[in-house]
């Protein structure tokens, strides 16, 4: 539910490029990562982080824009 009442989510065009369980890769501090995608949503992905140097957990995740994740 949103600010004013309940609105349908329908996810932009861009998202239509993927899916979920995907592997992504986007850029982040300068350095190209990689994960899967958990869940998409209307203008951004969930991704579940890997290859992380320095990763203590192994359920990270971060929220990405499809403007900003490539499939190769």
């Amino acid at each position: 539910m949103g600010f004013n009442g309940w609105r349908q989510t329908v996810a932009s065009e861009k998202s239509k490029d993927f899916n979920e369980g995907q592997e992504v890769f986007f850029l982040h501090k300068k350095v190209m990562r990689s994960g899967k995608i958990d869940v998409l949503l209307v203008n951004s992905a969930i991704i579940n982080l890997k290859d992380l140097p320095d990763q203590k957990e192994q359920n990270e995740k971060t929220v990405i824009s499809y403007g900003k994740l490539t499939t190769n």
